[in-house]
This record gives structure tokens, sequence and C-alpha cells, in this order.
């Protein structure tokens, strides 16, 4: 395999932007593809006991095959032997199955033979719990398995392929928010404002505004309340969100009749992201949530499980312990184990890259905020 410095250097810098922008991996795995003279390449997070794939990057495999193998293979030879490997460690296919005993799987038939795949280079890229996050280089029965020097450069490619899956984790963690809060603001239950890298109001949702109209919060260039002291506080808030801090929260007295707000404070970090402009909100730098307690509703599961990547029952245990339940109140609540409420915790904590139940709290408030059409919550 001859590997030009300018095509490494250039696939390189495709793998380190795909950490950030997402649609260039499949340009990534498939530049690695053509130096490696295999047929094509995918990344891909998912649980094989959840049966759940969570993403997938395609650089030139059939999406076909894919379909079929989210369907009906995730539980298949390849798989079920990468499980137990090391994350960085290149395995060839071959020494996880013989390919004459792979020819007489289903799994051959149906995802690898269409598309003339017998061979593959496969890696685990990070692992927590029953989550994997993997890469697979595959090749064609004329190609043959990875020869030494094709093995030699994917172990090479690996530590740039493991930095560049952790920073876009990373990254993605604030895309749940993106998606739960951006993409639907004005129909959100509860307020929502985005402010700049000067605390300067770039928007205020319908919730907020309402407020706004009520007395109890003051939106000009910048956001204040009703009270001196509790604009002190608030201010506060933001100022360490914007200089680096996790933000905070604190309650507000409602002009009205006194019931309190609670106000939730984050830091976007938008200059280290730019994502968030895609939403028409650049330099955007702080977050806010309003929450009225009169005003929330129960908890869609389906919101907490598609946000964050939760199973159904780590949703449930999500959303109980959010609610400031201890363990033993929480496994009352649901019926289960304190054990079982436990090991479910500690998968909620690594996918929504909390640590602490009050982290917690503010991410389930966060999507529990989305009111979508007249969908009914599930119980």
């Amino acid at each position: 395999m001859n590997f030009s410095g300018d095509k490494i250097e250039k696939m390189l810098d495709l793998i380190y932007d795909a950490a950030a922008e997402n649609d260039l991996w499949r340009h990534a795995l498939t530049a690695i593809a053509d130096l490696t003279q295999s047929e094509g390449g995918i990344l891909f997070g998912q649980s094989v006991t959840a049966g759940r794939v969570y993403f997938d990057f395609n650089g030139r495999l059939n999406e076909e095959c894919n379909d079929a193998y989210q369907r009906r293979h995730m539980q298949n030879p390849w798989s079920q032997y990468m499980e137990t490997q090391a994350v960085g460690r290149l395995v060839q296919s071959d020494e996880a199955i013989p390919l004459a005993e792979l020819q007489r799987t289903a799994f051959y038939d149906e995802v690898l033979q269409p598309q003339g795949v017998a061979h593959n280079g496969m890696m685990a890229l990070a692992a927590r719990d029953d989550f994997r996050a993997a890469f697979n280089m595959c090749r064609s029965v004329r190609r043959g398995p990875f020869d030494s020097d094709g093995q030699r450069f994917l172990e090479w490619l690996s530590p740039h392929l493991r930095r560049s899956v952790t920073l876009g984790f990373r990254i993605d963690g604030y895309l749940a928010m993106q998606h739960a809060a951006f993409n639907v603001l004005d129909r959100l239950a509860d307020g929502v404002v985005v402010l700049d890298r000067k605390a300067r109001v770039l928007f205020a949702n319908a919730a907020v505004r309402q407020m706004a109209e009520e007395g109890s919060l003051r939106l000009h260039q910048s956001i204040a309340t009703h009270s001196p002291a509790h604009s002190q506080r608030l201010n506060q808030l933001i100022r360490g969100a914007l200089r680096g801090a996790a933000g905070g929260t604190m309650s507000l007295p409602r002009h009205l009749d006194g019931r309190l707000l609670t106000i939730l404070v984050a830091a976007i970090r938008s200059k280290d992201l730019g994502r968030l402009s895609d939403a028409g909100m650049k330099d955007a730098a702080v977050l806010l949530f309003v929450v009225d307690p009169a005003k929330r509703r129960s908890i869609p599961l389906g919101q907490i499980m598609d946000a964050y990547g939760l199973t159904h029952a780590e949703a449930r245990v999500a959303l109980a312990s959010s609610s400031g339940n201890t363990t033993i109140e929480t496994a009352q609540s649901l019926g289960l184990s304190p054990n079982t409420i436990k090991t479910h915790l500690r998968r909620v904590f690594a996918k929504t890259a909390t640590a602490r139940q009050a982290e917690l709290a503010g991410l389930i408030a966060a999507i529990g905020s989305v009111r979508i059409g007249d969908m009914d919550p599930e119980q």
C-alpha cells in the first residue's frame, strides 16, 4: 500500500473535523477505504444487549445491507467477538471466525455477500457498560485480509480515531439540548432564553415573553427580574457561566402571586462548538431555562430516550431520580431493588455525561420542557 503524505494529511483533517461535523465521517471513512484498498468502512455506536444502533456513519457501504444488519443481525459472529475486545485493538475478522464458517451464516448471506464483503478490520473506539463505539473497514474476497502494511496503518490510525470520537461525544452532549430545545423553542412549556458572550439576549421564547408581560422578568438587551436582589443573583450565575463555570440554579418569586419559579443557567460554550449557529443563534454562550412548577407536564419517556439514547428502563429511573428522590425512594416507587437503580443510574450518568443527580435533574428539566404537538406522555 502506497500512502502519500498529502493524502494522509487530508484524511487526518477529515477525521478530526468529523468530531464537530458528523457528516464528514462518511468522507473520512471513504478516504481510509481508498488508502487501504477496501470496499468501504463504517463507524457506529450500538448496544448489542439493547439491540439498538445509536448512530452510524457509512463510508461507501450498502445502505440496504446496513439496514438488514440493524433489523436482524446485530447479534452476529463479528459483533459477539468484539464485545470482549480491548478498546483500540485492531482485530481481523478471520480471528473472530474463519471465512468458510462465516459464509454459512445468514449474516453473511444478507449483509456481507450482497455488497461483496468477506473480510473486516474491526476496532472498538470507546466502550462503557453495554455501549460500544466501533470502526469497521471491509474488504472483498479478492483483496483478502489486511496485509502487514495495512494492519500497521490502521493501528497507527487508532489513537486519531479514538480522539475524534471522544471529542465528538463531548460535543454531542449538547445535541440533545439543540434538538430538544432550539428546533421547537416556541413550543416549550417552560421559558428559554439564549444569551451571547456579552450576556445580551439573542432569543426569548413565548413562555419567557409572557413572563415579561406579567412583570416577573425584564427583557431588554440583557435579562433581569422584578427584584434587584434576584437580578443580582441571576447576573452572578450568568457571569459565572460566561467565565466557564457550569452555571447554577436559583428561585424567583413570580411577580403576580409570589409563586416560585426556578431558573437554570448553563454555559453553551458556542465559541468552541460553533454548532448552534445552525439554529440561527450565532455566538450563543448561555442558556437559561425558566421553570414554572405549576405548568409542568408529565415527561414522555420517549423524549428522554431519544434525546440521550436511554433504554426504557433507564429513562424511567432517570425521570424518577431527577425529582430529588433517594435511591431507596426511587426503588420503592418503581418496584425495583436499590442495586438495580444504582446500575441503571451508572448507565444514565454515562450516557448523559453527568456525574450526580443534580446535574441529571437539569438535563431532564430541559428535555421535559418540550411539548410536541398533542403527544400523550408515556406512563
